[in-house]
């Protein structure tokens, strides 16, 4: 069993959405209790899976096969291998502190919605009429994105942390690089920066270019 500090990088904003709306706005992105956005475990998960099924799709199965992805994804009769929770924003814990004793210091003052605006933005689209070339009328739609330049981290848990698994993990993490809505109008450029042991990463490439794993 080995556990692995990963860390997200925004590289563009990102939209993370709930599929909630309200008054204001109408696509929100998941976010806690305080107004701080998080990275939900279940989504970052899927794509890692996809990501991985991706690689194995490039190699043509020779670095790892669709099989061994679900294995250790959980797919099929398999129990998964691999095990993470939300990833968070850095020092979350001591922020969850801290506005926790200013809710109830000044109550009122600051919000959940202040705290949200602290890492969002909100991005206004229309549609457009190829005919008139003109806004459709009721077209104008809004959504809330998390700024380019936050950063999520988190561990994953190899269940069973063998040099295949981990393969299998770096890879996907490596190839990961758009997550969330609008991908292909700019929107959810990420990296995956692995923060634990740089030996034991380096180690596991060595061994795919050696091709003893």
């Amino acid at each position: 069993m080995g556990k692995y500090k990963i860390r997200i990088e925004a590289k563009s904003s990102l939209q993370l959405s709930t599929n909630k709306s309200d008054i204001m706005i109408d696509t929100e992105i998941v976010h806690d209790q305080y107004g701080m956005p998080y990275f939900p475990a279940k989504r970052f998960k899927g794509l890692l899976y996809e990501s991985a099924v991706e690689m194995a799709e490039i190699s043509q199965e020779k670095w790892m096969t669709i099989d061994e992805i679900d294995d250790l994804f959980g797919l099929g009769k398999t129990e998964s291998k691999l095990r993470m929770e939300n990833f968070y924003l850095p020092n979350y814990r001591q922020m969850c502190r801290d506005w926790r004793y200013l809710n109830k210091q000044y109550k009122g003052i600051f919000t959940k919605q202040n705290v949200l605006e602290l890492y969002t933005d909100i991005r206004f689209q229309t549609a457009i009429d190829r005919e008139t070339g003109t806004a459709k009328s009721t077209s104008l739609y809004n959504m809330q994105v998390v700024d380019d330049g936050t950063e999520f981290e988190g561990e994953i848990e190899l269940v069973e942390d063998t040099d295949k698994n981990l393969l299998i993990l770096i890879l996907a993490l490596k190839n990961l690089r758009f997550v969330g809505a609008k991908r292909n109008r700019g929107y959810g450029e990420i990296v995956c920066k692995w923060e634990s042991s740089k030996e034991k990463y380096d180690e596991i490439f060595n061994k795919l270019k050696n091709k003893a794993i």
